[in-house]
């Protein structure tokens, strides 16, 4: 996705690892994404999204709202483990990621959730229902698939990138 930077995406990339770290030191202090930092910045994201020249602007739409769309299905059977913020935080991931860089986000996010989760566990820091913030694990799924979404879905899943 910014594997090649013009002159104007560096400022974008530098706030969005900005936003993206802020979040996710709240949302492990507090256990919660507000909403007053992602709607802003899911509007945002839907300007960028119209005038990207990697991607036709629908392409980031469509990932935005299906990786909302997977959260809120998720949080909804999971009965409220996963919070509605992570539905919000996902979808603007899925928005600046686009595809196939919301597959690497999303698979990097709960591959280092589920890795998290286990070690906590075996070191007794975290209980089976304790909760676990996921904001940190989404923006590092979000920085691989900012680095490097193309190649590591072409690696992940050959045909789909």
């Amino acid at each position: 996705m910014f594997e090649t930077l013009s002159g104007w995406t560096v400022p974008l990339v530098v706030g969005y690892a900005a936003f993206l770290t802020g979040i996710a030191v709240y949302d492990v202090r507090r256990h919660r994404i507000p909403n007053v930092a992602v709607y802003p910045a899911i509007i945002i994201a839907i300007g960028v999204a119209f005038v990207r020249p990697d991607a036709p602007w629908w392409s980031f739409l469509l990932s935005g709202l299906g990786a909302g769309a997977f959260f809120i299905v998720l949080g909804s059977v999971s009965r409220g483990s996963m919070g509605m913020g992570d539905a919000k935080l996902a979808a603007l991931i899925g928005l600046v990621a686009g595809w196939p860089g919301v597959l690497v986000a999303l698979f990097v996010a709960f591959a280092l959730g589920a890795l998290t989760g286990v070690l906590l566990m075996a070191v007794g820091r975290l209980g089976r229902r304790d909760p676990l913030p996921f904001a940190p694990a989404l923006a590092v799924g979000a920085a691989a698939a900012a680095l490097a979404g193309r190649q590591l879905a072409g690696l992940l899943w050959p045909g789909v990138a």
